[in-house]
């Protein structure tokens, strides 16, 4: 009989992704963006990223179905489509409202921002959401909805999100203030809380995704 995967699996996996991806961003990203401009700098990350998150998924996953370890819903499952989830398209409708009401009054304006470039619809738009939510939503939340309640779940993998963030903090954006790093890491958090309910309530990756893209985007575009 298959049983949920325990407690100390997870939390070894998710130390596993921490350290993995802090020595990405030290061995990898942080020489890519020193050295490398353009283009190339940007196919570059965008494959570490989907090499590196989506790997970690779908490994992740396949070892708990070899073992036989439940999963609240199958990979399969989780991929379809949850065109009739109308709470998604309400929440995504708000996420646009929201932010281009902030950045309207905040710069008067909707011009695009001065550093924005081409490359950036790749990482912020199509890598960013369908690696990040894999993992995290698609594993880990996945995984945890299995031995707690939506509310407990939900927190531990928006927390454990909001900590993946830090290897970036502490290598590529060093010079953050300490009340930047917070806030940045509530709003991670906040963002995360808001990712899995959308992934539990719908039984779908794509609404997460969805907004998970359009969030990163408009806040690159116009923040």
């Amino acid at each position: 009989m298959s049983e949920p995967v325990s407690n100390r699996r997870l939390i070894l996996q998710f130390i596993c992704c921490w350290f993995i991806w802090l020595a990405v961003q030290v061995g990898l990203n942080s020489p890519i963006e020193k050295y490398l401009t353009g283009w190339p700098q940007e196919l570059a990350l965008d494959a570490i990223k989907l090499a590196v998150w989506l790997g970690l998924a779908w490994w992740f996953i396949h070892q708990a179905d070899r073992n036989h370890q439940r999963l609240t819903l199958s990979n399969a499952k989780q991929w379809q489509p949850a065109w009739r989830f109308a709470a998604g398209y309400v929440v995504w409708g708000i996420i646009i409202v929201y932010l281009l009401g902030e950045f309207w009054l905040a710069h008067h304006d909707l011009n695009v921002n001065h550093t924005f470039i081409p490359q950036f619809w790749g990482r912020y738009f199509l890598v960013v959401g369908v690696s990040e939510e894999f993992l995290f939503r698609g594993y880990f939340l996945n995984a945890l909805l299995q031995k707690f309640s939506l509310t407990t779940a939900n927190v531990i993998q928006a927390l454990a999100f909001a900590s993946m963030h830090i290897p970036r903090y502490l290598t590529t954006v060093p010079t953050m203030s300490p009340m930047l790093w917070i806030s940045n890491l509530v709003s991670v958090f906040l963002l995360g809380l808001l990712f899995g309910w959308l992934y539990a309530r719908s039984h779908s990756l794509w609404p997460g995704i969805a907004t998970h893209m359009t969030w990163d985007i408009l806040v690159t575009l116009f923040g």
